[in-house]
């Protein structure tokens, strides 16, 4: 009977600490040191996102500043080809080597895309990694963010 009450007594404390954390504040106006993460509301002028943000739901302000960072090697090919929400305005596109003297073969770098939040409502980011005269199959790589423009 006591093993019982003790697994009982985990249930319950398990319990309260998934409600805990459902009731978080959400207020939009709190900073986060980790904007990014998925959920987590932001007051932030500008934010950074890369592969660990693939899938995640930030929160942002109308006015924004969005950079996605994804590692990409374009001497094989393979490229990001990114598509935006239309409340979402694409500034820069950016792609720089990991090899800046250019005589590594095969080096690969970092693509860069700065947007703004232009507009309010929920935006996507979506961006698909393969090579363009390859058939599309849907088991390419994808890297896909949710902004909640607020």
């Amino acid at each position: 009977m006591q093993f019982t009450f003790i697994g009982t007594g985990i249930v319950l404390c398990m319990a309260v600490l998934i409600v805990a954390g459902c009731l978080g504040s959400g207020s939009p106006d709190v900073q986060t040191p980790s904007p990014g993460l998925a959920g987590t509301p932001v007051k932030e002028d500008h934010i950074v996102a890369n592969e660990t943000q693939n899938g995640a739901t930030v929160y942002v302000n109308k006015s924004t500043d969005i950079t996605v960072a994804l590692q990409e090697n374009p001497t094989t090919g393979y490229q990001w080809n990114l598509t935006l929400s239309p409340g979402l305005s694409l500034i820069n596109d950016t792609y720089v080597s990991s090899d800046p003297s250019g005589k590594l073969m095969g080096a690969g770098g970092t693509h860069s895309w700065d947007m703004v939040a232009s507009e309010t409502g929920t935006q996507t980011i979506h961006a698909v990694y393969r090579r363009s005269w390859e058939t599309v199959t849907g088991n390419e790589t994808a890297f896909d963010m949710t902004v909640i423009v607020q």
